[in-house]
């Protein structure tokens, strides 16, 4: 049976979504951007022009004043003829005036000329308008988030339907260039008749995220085709200019787009009622009811608004034009849906929408309060514009966000989801409770058993990797009803569920395993092990970048579905459960194995699997280490990972002491620091964290040096925060040495509450950064010399120019020649290079 290849992006579709998050949305954004000051300022004339007839007239309005009426045809405005609509545009263009408009128009069998003397847009014209555009805004924001998150083909086709529509209902503005309006109405045509194709490929791949064979994407794109047929033809009408209400070709394609219309869209639909009706597909149908939802509070009240906006003054619901906002619903929950693996619980829901809802009324309230009241007093008063203050509460309100944030949703969980507290505690209790276990099966009875109280899982089992290169996964331990011959399962480590949970580190359901691995391709081990434990859930345990684990979740006792809080703290026990298990399972392996070997062989071997093993390479970036121990294992430590797709983490510490205690405070120290050290954590932050729990686990006398940064290629900005370490050395291209990386604050386990402070600094390519620990510099020649810190910039200078591996070799080749054979200390040297690879 061949083996399951998880899909990966073509080329092509690498090229369409680099251009379209890099070039297409910015530029959509570029050209939205004047429509903030064109919706208030152009002219209004109060009527609607379609195929150069006047669709729709605002009674009272500068049109209807003129006599304008509906089914009037244009022939010319102020002289120009305009034969098209992009003669009509052109000759509206540009002009924000409200001087008259002079319109010659046709009706009946006779012309006549007409003047308009347009006004700005009233009011409820004004907040219509920019509903829709924030609308626009809106898909095209979270379009692009969407596509920025994700590679498959559901991010694909819904950033093109969200670009579809922010182009409509931004409705960029028109320019005074004939070349400028006809490729803007081309592309109007192109982008028409190109959405029912987006809207029923997405519906026909969502909510899967994965493999499609060749045959699939060929025959998706065969849905191209009636599309490309109808804008061939609406070319061919443009190109040889017959008029709309004469030619038979213009009827023809109208009518045969309508049918494609018709067809495309209510294929869409059956195929979303379809999915949203399957009971067997429950985390399917959980998505399907959030984007009903999103649909009918979105479209119903936008279509009211459409209906109230038309008819004539006074018969209408009252503001009915703040009714357009509904749109924002639509991509919310469209990208809620998307971007959310797992089930989305109606509590999750209910939740996010208080606190976001929450939020938006405190800023607004915010802006209510200090822009509108205190503005207006300080006009009244100080003869002082508002202007600069709501830039400044803009300014404010953006700073403040992500903390206001914080404390509506911690509130909100206090008042309203005390269990959701009380689950993330008991979390928080059981990951304390597995790091003060020594042994690893009563770290496995502990994890297993508290998990099993907590969600009351039907089965629970827990599968290990042994320690064997390419060894299979193994069933350690389980709870709940099991056969016995699922307690001898054994799943092979290249199957096609292994490679799943390695490809998604994360909690997953069985289901979101059917849609990525197509079911007659999964290998029957992978299969045959799902359906013997009873899996509803898969959790993911991942250490030293390799999958060593998971656990199996059955359906809960209860029948509800494991929710969004579920899979966020599962995760989160995940990191440090991995961790854990593994050096606490090696431990007990290498010394069953190795009976005859000391303690500090099998810590050594516990110490190296900790380490990273390889350098990280990325475009502009290069960064490796090595680690000398003075014994067989020793306190010194060094790290470094990707915490997101181009922002690197990476880390540089000296325990106090020396051999297996030093070890087993940096194996805890590492455990913390890898659940801690996390996107969008800043380094101060990460290191205030790690002191207290250093704190609680040093004792009087011991502390850590230690050293945390991050790095972002993009930016070139290196952010640190040097908690008593020896600060590393900058060095900068034919400069040589420049500067010492001193900002932060004292060792670990000194000051509990100590506040630390973050250093910044912009790297050039070529830079080098040197981190090393004091053994190191501390190392002594017969004569009882140091090679001190003036030798160790001194060996760099002359030899920067080798690549990071072969410098690390020069070092410690130095440091060993000059030292001779006997080792003082533990010896660590990280060097990160900004040297094109």
């Amino acid at each position: 049976m061949r083996p399951v290849i998880l899909h990966q992006p073509t080329r092509y579709e690498q090229i369409t979504r680099q251009l379209g998050l890099y070039i297409l949305a910015p530029l959509l954004l570029i050209l939205a951007l004047p429509m903030a000051v064109h919706i208030s300022q152009s002219p209004y004339l109060g009527m609607a022009v379609r195929n150069l007839t006047v669709a729709s007239l605002q009674q009272g309005g500068p049109a209807d004043t003129a006599h304008v009426r509906t089914g009037d045809r244009i022939i010319a405005v102020a002289g120009q003829p305009t034969p098209t609509m992009a003669d009509y545009y052109l000759a509206m263009a540009g002009d924000y005036s409200l001087a008259p408009r002079q319109l010659v128009l046709s009706r009946g069998v006779g012309d006549l000329v007409v003047e308009i003397h347009p006004t700005r847009p009233p009011r409820a014209r004004t907040v219509w308008s920019y509903s829709l555009w924030v609308a626009g805004l809106a898909f095209l924001m979270i379009g692009w988030w969407v596509l920025a998150q994700r590679q498959d083909a559901v991010a694909r086709n819904f950033f093109a339907l969200c670009m579809i529509f922010a182009f409509f209902l931004i409705d960029v503005p028109d320019y005074p260039s004939r070349t400028y309006l006809t490729g803007k109405e081309m592309l109007r045509d192109l982008l028409q008749l190109l959405w029912p194709v987006f809207f029923l490929r997405f519906f026909m791949l969502f909510p899967s995220a994965g493999a499609r064979t060749t045959e699939d994407r060929r025959w998706q794109r065969w849905l191209l085709l009636p599309a490309v047929v109808l804008y061939g033809l609406t070319l061919l009408v443009h190109l040889a200019g017959p008029d709309p209400a004469e030619s038979h070709l213009v009827t023809f394609v109208q009518l045969a787009a309508l049918i494609y219309f018709v067809v495309y869209f209510l294929a869409g639909l059956v195929i979303f009622a379809r999915k949203a009706l399957r009971r067997d597909r429950r985390i399917q149908h959980t998505k399907m009811r959030v984007i009903l939802i999103g649909l009918v509070g979105g479209l119903l009240p936008f279509l009211v608004a459409i209906l109230f906006g038309s008819v004539e003054r006074g018969a209408g619901i009252p503001h009915w034009e703040y009714l357009g906002f509904s749109l924002l619903l639509v991509p919310a929950t469209l990208g809620l849906a998307i971007m959310r693996y797992g089930a989305l619980d109606t509590a999750f829901v209910v939740r996010s929408s208080l606190i976001y809802g929450l939020l938006t009324l405190l800023v607004l309230l915010g802006y209510l309060v200090i822009v509108v009241v205190l503005g207006h007093y300080l006009t009244q008063t100080f003869q002082v514009s508002t202007y600069p203050l709501a830039i400044v509460i803009i300014a404010a309100s953006s700073l403040a966000i992500l903390p206001l944030r914080r404390g509506v949703q911690r509130w909100i969980d206090q008042a309203l989801y005390p269990s959701r507290l009380a689950s993330r505690a008991e979390i928080t209790r059981l990951a304390s409770d597995l790091a003060g276990e020594i042994d690893v099966d009563g770290a496995v009875e502990t994890l297993l058993d508290r998990l099993g109280d907590l969600y009351r899982p039907v089965t629970l089992a827990l599968l290990l990797a042994n320690e064997a290169e390419g060894a299979p996964f193994v069933v350690t331990a389980a709870r709940g009803k099991l056969p016995g011959e699922a307690r001898q399962l054994t799943l092979p480590v290249g199957s096609s569920l292994a490679r799943f949970l390695d490809w998604v580190r994360r909690p997953a359901f069985t289901e979101e395993f059917e849609d990525v691995v197509a079911t007659g391709d999964a290998d029957t081990a992978s299969l045959t092990t799902l359906a013997a434990l009873n899996t509803e859930l898969l959790v993911p345990l991942v250490t030293g970048n390799r999958l060593s684990g998971f656990l199996s979740f059955g359906p809960k006792s209860s029948g509800v579905l494991y929710s969004q809080e579920d899979l966020a703290n599962l995760r989160s026990l995940a990191v440090q459960a991995a961790s854990l298990l593994e050096s606490r399972r090696r431990y007990r392996e290498s010394l069953a194995r190795q009976q005859l070997e000391t303690e500090l062989s099998v810590a050594k071997e516990i110490q190296a699997q900790l380490l990273p093993e390889e350098p990280l390479q990325l475009a502009g970036l290069e960064l490796t280490g090595r680690h000398h121990a003075c014994r067989k294992v020793g306190g010194d430590y060094f790290d470094y990972f990707l915490l997101d797709a181009d922002t690197v983490g990476f880390c540089i510490a000296d325990v106090a002491g020396k051999g297996i205690p030093a070890a087993l405070l940096m194996t805890t120290l590492r455990v913390s620091f890898r659940s801690t050290a996390t996107a969008g954590v800043p380094p101060e932050l990460v290191v205030q964290r790690l002191n207290r729990t250093a704190n609680g686990l040093l004792k009087e006398g011991q502390f850590i040096c230690f050293f945390y940064g991050t790095y972002s290629p993009a930016s070139r900005v290196l952010s640190f925060c040097n908690a008593g370490m020896d600060p590393p050395l900058l060095f900068r291209g034919q400069q040589g040495f420049v500067e010492k990386l001193k900002k932060g604050g004292p060792v670990l386990g000194v000051q509990a509450g100590h506040r630390y402070r973050r250093g910044t600094l912009t790297l050039l390519p070529g830079d080098l950064v040197l981190f090393y620990t004091d053994g190191i510099t501390e190392e002594r020649n017969a004569a009882g010399d140091f090679f001190d810190l003036d030798r160790l910039v001194s060996l760099v200078m002359q030899n920067g120019e080798q690549p990071v591996g072969c410098l690390l070799d020069t070092i410690f080749a130095a440091v060993e020649t000059f030292g001779g054979e006997e080792r003082s200390d533990d010896k660590t040297v990280m060097l990160l290079s900004t040297k094109a690879l």
